[in-house]
């Protein structure tokens, strides 16, 4: 597979007469993007608004963020099998627009809150505080599932990235980036195979490959260029602070980097993507699938992460331990949760076999954040009923802030 990632760098986002990229300023028709989220007429009401990098302003209840992008093949689409067609990810030339991103907000119960501050100390705790971010506020009066409220907010936030995205259509990138894996490699190295934990465990809290919900997935290999080009899309909405948005799964930090070190200090061998299940005999099921995937795939270590916690944690404690008996090494990044103070037991599960674990923070942390000026979502929270006002909180309302990909600002320290 080769994969052409071109990028097309957004530096100032406006609304304006006339949808359009000129240069790195990225001008954005409100009421025409608001028609083509809304075509079905679903919702009542479609707000659009424009946060900057900086700004006083804070987001709550966040669902899920996405990267507008196209395919240069006209009919193709990024996001493959999600309202549209089914097609292969993970080759040809795919535009991208860097610097900015499109989200989504949804006020409903089983939505879990999720907070971004664009400044102040809050803002440390995610990336997307550093983006140029359209965000969309869907409203309906209807009384409506919540299959059908995730369907219909998913479908919205889909179309909107396709619409900025056609703004590439025509031009050239500022840069290009080459993905591929194919060649052979000459001197040995050790392979290396990314086991990639999915959540998918009812409404509101899933997760689809190539359109379908993973729930009842065994573990499936992916080339590292199908996630890279969209195959994994987000439905997950609890727990904020250790969400993998789609954003994160179109620029996970553990494929670029085992992408950029493939023949030079490991051989990377393919993503083996899971879910998390429910019931201990399918956490089991799952985790000897994956380690016997990756065993047939020659893997000497294993790189593993999660999405979610709490019993989650078992997921990867099975899979280590499966693994080792397959005589593979492995290493995972997992958050904790450790009490305010740190001083608690901070995983529910655990074995003497996992000997390399990466700590991608504490969801128990206690932060305070100050008021802010623009409060886009919502106007509360729980316990807190302006939401534009200052008050402490844990890390788990502040959304990506654990991540267990390592998309974060964050760095650990050994003393």
């Amino acid at each position: 597979m080769k994969l052409e990632l071109c990028d097309f760098p957004v530096r100032e986002v406006r609304f304006g007469a006339r949808t359009e990229l000129s240069g790195a300023v990225l001008t954005i028709d409100r009421e025409e993007m608001a028609r083509r989220v809304n075509d079905d007429q679903f919702f009542s009401e479609v707000q659009i608004n424009i946060v900057r990098p900086g700004e006083s302003a804070r987001i709550i209840n966040v669902m899920d963020v996405m990267q507008p992008r196209i395919k240069e093949d006209a009919g193709v689409s990024p996001y493959p099998g999600v309202f549209s067609p089914m097609s292969l990810a993970g080759s040809g030339r795919t535009h991208v627009l860097e610097g900015v991103s499109v989200l989504q907000t949804g006020n409903r119960q089983g939505i879990q809150e999720g907070i971004i501050d664009m400044s102040g100390p809050g803002a440390q705790y995610s990336l997307f505080s550093a983006l140029h971010n359209v965000v969309l506020n869907c409203v309906t009066e209807r009384e409506v599932s919540n299959v059908e409220f995730d369907k219909a907010t998913r479908k919205a936030l889909v179309t909107a990235a396709l619409y900025l995205g056609e703004t590439t259509r025509g031009m050239q990138p500022e840069k290009v980036r080459h993905f591929c894996m194919d060649a052979p490699i000459e001197t040995p190295l050790k392979k290396i195979v990314y086991v990639y934990y999915l959540q998918s465990q009812g409404p509101l809290r899933s997760t689809f490959v190539y359109g379908e919900n993973v729930t009842a997935l065994l573990p499936t290999l992916l080339h590292p260029n199908e996630v890279l080009d969209g195959a994994i899309v987000s439905a997950n909405y609890i727990i904020a602070c250790q969400k993998n948005p789609t954003y994160l799964h179109l620029n996970n930090p553990v494929v670029l980097e085992l992408c950029a070190n493939h023949g030079k200090t490991l051989e990377f061998a393919g993503v083996i993507i899971a879910n998390e299940h429910s019931t201990l005999f399918e956490k089991r099921r799952t985790a000897e699938f994956a380690a016997k995937l990756a065993r047939q795939l020659g893997a000497q270590g294993v790189v593993m992460t999660q999405e979610g916690g709490g019993h989650a944690d078992s997921d990867l404690m099975f899979c280590t331990q499966a693994c080792a008996a397959q005589g593979i090494a492995s290493v995972m990044l997992i958050n904790e949760l450790a009490g305010p103070e740190g001083d608690q037991p901070s995983l529910v599960d655990t074995t003497p076999l996992a000997k390399h674990v990466i700590s991608t923070g504490n969801n128990d942390q206690i932060i305070a954040l100050p008021s802010v000026s623009t409060l886009l979502g919502g106007a509360s929270l729980l316990n807190v009923p302006d939401a534009s006002q200052s008050f402490k909180t844990a890390l788990g309302r502040m959304y990506t802030a654990t991540n267990q990909l390592g998309a974060y600002r964050l760095q650990a320290t050994a003393f």
